[in-house]
């Protein structure tokens, strides 16, 4: 497997005499997320950098450590597992740096992830918290994202950090949120990796995530892979996530093109499955979302408040009216500040 600025060009779709001023600026869309991989490999293959090259590196370094220092705080709250970030970036070449605009922590300990949340908003000037609820099984799963303003710059993006009580929700309609991770970490990075794609089409950075992963297993690793991608349902979405990677030659290995071939018939058998299932088949996992009520209901001990009309969640960063939809009913919230009557509706 081959990691360079060639390899970079072939997977966002940029060609070889296009200068690289514009394959940077392709690189940092949304849709790809490779600035700091770009930047890296230019540096590393001998490339002019200047000022603005050895700026935007020092930026990268900057927030991978504080990556390392917001998730240190969250192990002093509990057990967390990054996902993704720097477990994969421990993957890459020594000298290629993986861009990461936040980090995704595991807490399965529902206490334990709320104290780690109270920990960085005490410890960072957090302004933007959001909450959702997702509940699965007779049991509730939470997601919890925390905001600050970059301290570089003003112009930098804003800091980020995403607690989740399971790495596995699913598509809300055949899939079910699965809460457990295989215990092989690779394994269990790739299929985070395929599971985005119930989201969104895999990025730029995704694509050499999954490479970098697969390229570090043995084909005597796939097998488990394998087996791993049929338990947790990803089976389709694992299979075109190894044949993304194998459509570019120089970043494909000997597991990632057994990989493609040993799971066609899976996917065939889960694509069925699916297809076969209905709606309210299964686990299911529903999601509510966190409308914000203000600071003044928030609670040190995280608790659920319900009644026939609403339910409103109090926790360390404040107070969340929660909506099973993404527009916010209008009685809904008049039946949450006519019993909260301190609750502060966002401007």
């Amino acid at each position: 497997m081959e990691l360079s600025l060639r390899t970079v060009r072939e997977v966002i779709g940029v060609a070889a005499d296009v200068r690289l001023g514009l394959v940077l600026e392709k690189a940092a869309r949304r849709e790809h997320r490779l600035a700091g991989t770009v930047c890296s490999l230019a540096a590393a293959e001998g490339h002019r950098l200047g000022e603005l090259g050895e700026a935007m590196l020092g930026i990268e370094r900057a927030r991978q450590r504080e990556h390392d220092r917001i998730t240190a705080l969250a192990r002093g709250a509990g057990r967390a597992e990054v996902l993704k970030g720097a477990a994969v970036q421990a993957h890459y070449p020594t000298d290629v740096l993986r861009s990461s605009r936040d980090v995704d922590l595991l807490m399965p300990d529902e206490d334990e992830l709320w104290s780690a949340v109270a920990a960085i908003a005490a410890a960072r000037p957090v302004d933007e918290a959001r909450v959702s609820m997702i509940v699965s099984g007779g049991r509730r799963h939470w997601g919890v994202a925390l905001n600050w303003p970059s301290p570089e710059s003003d112009l930098d993006h804003v800091y980020a950090v995403e607690f989740l009580t399971a790495a596995f929700v699913g598509d809300s309609a055949t899939v079910p949120l699965r809460a457990g991770v295989p215990d092989n970490p690779v394994a269990a990075h790739v299929l985070l990796i395929a599971e985005e794609l119930f989201q969104q089409p895999l990025r730029g950075r995704d694509v050499v995530d999954a490479a970098v992963l697969l390229a570090a297993l043995t084909e005597e690793d796939v097998p488990e892979l394998r087996h791993a991608a049929v338990r947790w349902l990803l089976a389709p979405e694992v299979r075109d996530t190894a044949r993304r990677v194998n459509a570019v030659p120089a970043l494909a290995s000997p597991a990632s093109v057994r990989l493609a071939e040993d799971l066609t018939a899976d996917a065939e058998r889960e694509l069925s499955r699916r297809r076969g299932a209905d709606a309210g088949d299964g686990d299911l996992a529903r999601v509510f979302y966190g409308f914000p009520l203000g600071a003044a209901l928030r609670s040190e001990h995280t608790v659920v408040e319900e009644d026939p009309n609403v339910t409103v969640v109090r926790c360390p960063v404040g107070g969340y009216l929660m909506v099973d939809s993404l527009s916010v009913p209008a009685a809904s919230v008049q039946a949450a500040l006519d019993r909260y009557p301190t609750a502060v509706l966002p401007e």
